[in-house]
């Protein structure tokens, strides 16, 4: 059965070189090897305006600061003599969430970022209005994290047992307990250092009387806020809301650093996200 079936190989190679042969002595002229077709796109008929180098320019355009009104910036860290009491923390806590009220109302309409996307004349900066956005957003939850930690930092069931582990171990041995169990030497530090902080502010004792006035500072922030929010901006007033929003920008970042009760409660938040801060709050 093998040797029928090579034979038939053999004679079927054989037949096949005749045949090809045969062909080869009269040459035939080929055809031009045709491409599948494509249908036509707008990338092949439009025609460029700009070299990918001109592109690249322009996407990374670096915009001139917005300027800041010194006078202006002053006015808002005023404390205001109609600012009410705070005497505890639920005076503080009501203050906080009547901001943080007025700031929500404010995103729910888009925020100033909204404002900055929404008018052509402006969208160019709209770098502004997300950070304006995003700052507010900080130091309002700051605040309210503040009127909760005059006695020392909140402490959430994890926070208390990395105290725990931190007096029972000591630093050391506390981070090779962790090592051990594959966690990141990053992490660890951070866990350390949060157990640190946690003890330390046991020591605090914020007076609610300076906690207001860093309630007043944020409140005249919070209304220039809102203000900005309802702006109707064009070509002709653009450069006074630039000017009032870039200082109002200046104003919240330069309060995380000035305001010593915001700068703590910073201090808190850069170790922890605010929810887990604020998380079974003991």
């Amino acid at each position: 059965m093998f040797k029928i079936r090579g034979l038939q190989i053999i004679l079927c190679v054989v037949l096949t070189g005749i045949f090809v042969s045969g062909c080869s002595a009269e040459p035939i002229e080929e055809a031009p090897l045709q491409m599948p077709f494509k249908e036509n796109t707008w990338v092949r008929k439009e025609t460029l305006t700009k070299s990918s180098a001109q592109i690249s320019e322009s996407s990374n355009k670096t915009l001139p600061a917005l300027p800041v009104d010194t006078s202006l910036a002053k006015k808002l860290k005023t404390i205001s003599t109609s600012t009410p009491e705070v005497k505890n923390e639920q005076d503080c806590l009501a203050q906080a969430n009547a901001l943080d009220k007025r700031r929500t109302a404010v995103q729910e309409r888009g925020g100033v970022w909204h404002i900055f996307e929404s008018v052509m004349e402006i969208k160019e900066y709209t770098n502004y209005g997300m950070q304006l956005d995003s700052q507010m957003n900080r130091l309002v939850h700051s605040l309210k994290h503040l009127c909760r930690a005059t006695k020392g930092m909140l402490l959430s069931g994890w926070g208390r047992k990395k105290v725990e582990e931190l007096q029972k171990f000591g630093k050391e041995k506390m981070r090779q307990n962790y090592i051990e169990l594959g966690d990141a030497a990053g992490d660890i530090d951070l866990w350390i250092k949060y157990a640190e902080l946690a003890i330390e502010s046991k020591k605090r004792n914020i007076p609610f009387t300076k906690v207001r006035e860093s309630i007043s500072r944020s409140a005249n922030m919070v209304a220039l806020y809102e203000d900005l929010s309802l702006r109707k901006v064009d070509g002709a007033n653009k450069q006074s809301f630039y000017s009032e929003a870039s200082t109002l920008l200046s104003a919240i970042n330069d309060s995380f650093k000035s305001d010593p009760n915001i700068a703590l409660s910073i201090e808190d938040e850069n170790l922890l996200s605010h929810s887990d801060l604020e998380a079974d709050s003991a």
